[in-house]
């Protein structure tokens, strides 16, 4: 029993000791996972898990991803984080989605692709998107549109207020287009840069066009009008009297082509012709046909079947200035004068008049205005000596009416003074 009674508090104070060492590292635990939670944060997977499915998490550090966003000719509505709070402040840096980008995409569905960044992260070049594209870090939240191959643009703080205000900025900028070029600048902007050209000398206004624009983002379509009678000068072939094999000849001289850059060639600033790669269209213009060439064009990597050519020149009519006919007899050019002096005074003639007769309309009618207001006068005073007679009328009446009653009174009190006389 005496052993009994000494393992009892033994034992008490072993799961009290048990119990305070799990309150303590359960302490710990918490406060380690707060720690963590505010200041390392939750894994990158966990966060990412968390976006909205057409929400792309782009890494700045990876440059060729972050090319193809930019300058791929994609239609992209990106959210910057520029260091500043905001909404979804706990979260990490490039994961705070704000509401009004999230609830926009809902209407922008089909037309761009979304994705988030974070704009202070430094570049390969040791700066940031912000500095690099002149961002402005105040407005919130910080959207960036890239599309057409272009340097991205940011949405004006107006204009990303609300999902409306961004859905009505973005989507006209969203929408395919069809390049007409009708200067040898305008073609070398179009068709002289990184991105592919489709050159056509089809209808802007073409179905087919404007579907191949839609379907093919990464290609920059750019119609010739060939009402206008330019024409397109590649140097070589006919144009110069040289005879082509059947491997070039198949390329120059066609109504639709393709042209890229060509990886080989040194890059040169503001050269009016680069050199290009290109490749001709032979058969029927329609969607089908046109579709498989510009798929296999774009998928194909080396030079097979392509020919190395600068860009044409573009050959555009310009239009004749109309010569003025001179005219040198002196009695007509006299005569001339004469009429124009005479149409001149008849018109001062007739102006005078108009005045004249303007201001006699506005006597006339200062006039009229002058005898309204008297009989507006007059009745007025007609009308307050009437109703002065009223009153006067008025008050004969109650002064009669008052001697009538007093005379009555005065009868009544003699006929009492009577009845008290008699009965004495």
């Amino acid at each position: 029993s005496d052993s009994i009674s000494i393992d009892a508090p033994r034992s008490e104070m072993g799961y009290v000791r048990g119990y305070f060492l799990a309150a303590v590292t359960a302490a710990l635990t918490a406060s380690a996972s707060y720690y963590c939670y505010k200041h390392v944060g939750l894994p990158d997977w966990y966060w990412r898990a968390k976006l909205p499915p057409r929400v792309r998490d782009i890494d700045v550090s990876d440059t060729e991803t972050l090319k193809q966003v930019l300058f791929s000719g994609e239609p992209w509505l990106l959210q910057c984080y520029s260091g500043l709070p905001y909404e979804g402040q706990h979260l990490p840096r490039r994961y705070r989605l704000h509401a009004a980008f999230t609830e926009s995409l809902k209407s922008l569905h089909g037309h761009v692709q979304a994705g988030t960044l974070d704009c202070e992260q430094p570049l390969p070049s040791n700066r940031t998107l912000v500095t690099k594209y002149g961002l402005v870090r105040r407005t919130q939240p910080l959207l960036i549109f890239a599309a057409g191959g272009h340097n991205p643009k940011q949405v004006p703080s107006g204009s990303s207020s609300s999902a409306y205000a961004i859905t009505a900025w973005v989507k006209p900028k969203a929408e395919p287009r069809i390049l007409t070029v009708n200067t040898q600048q305008q073609l070398r902007g179009a068709c002289g840069g990184r991105r592919p050209c489709l050159l056509t000398r089809m209808d802007a206004d073409s179905v087919v066009l404007q579907k191949l624009a839609s379907h093919f983002r990464t290609l920059e379509v750019v119609g010739i009008p060939e009402s206008d009678g330019a024409t397109l000068s590649w140097g070589r072939g006919q144009e110069v009297g040289e005879t082509l094999d059947d491997e070039e000849a198949k390329h120059f001289g066609k109504r639709t082509v393709m042209l890229r850059m060509d990886p080989d060639s040194p890059p040169k600033k503001k050269q009016s012709h680069p050199v290009r790669l290109l490749r001709g269209f032979n058969d029927e213009e329609d969607f089908p046909s046109l579709s498989r060439f510009i798929t296999k064009a774009l998928a194909a990597t080396g030079e097979e079947g392509w020919v190395r050519t600068q860009l044409p020149t573009l050959n555009a009519v310009a239009s004749r200035p109309k010569k003025a006919i001179k005219n040198d007899n002196a009695e007509v050019q006299a005569r001339r004068a004469r009429q124009r002096a005479e149409a001149r005074a008849k018109d001062d003639v007739e102006a005078a008049e108009r005045a004249a007769k303007r201001q006699q309309e506005s006597e006339l009618d200062e006039a009229d205005l002058q005898r309204e207001r008297e009989i507006r006068a007059r009745a007025r005073m007609a009308a307050e000596e009437e109703q002065a007679g009223n009153i006067v009328e008025e008050v004969d009446e109650e002064s009669e009416a008052i001697v009538d009653d007093w005379a009555v009174e005065v009868d009544e009190e003699e006929d009492e003074e009577e009845a008290v006389d008699l009965d004495l």
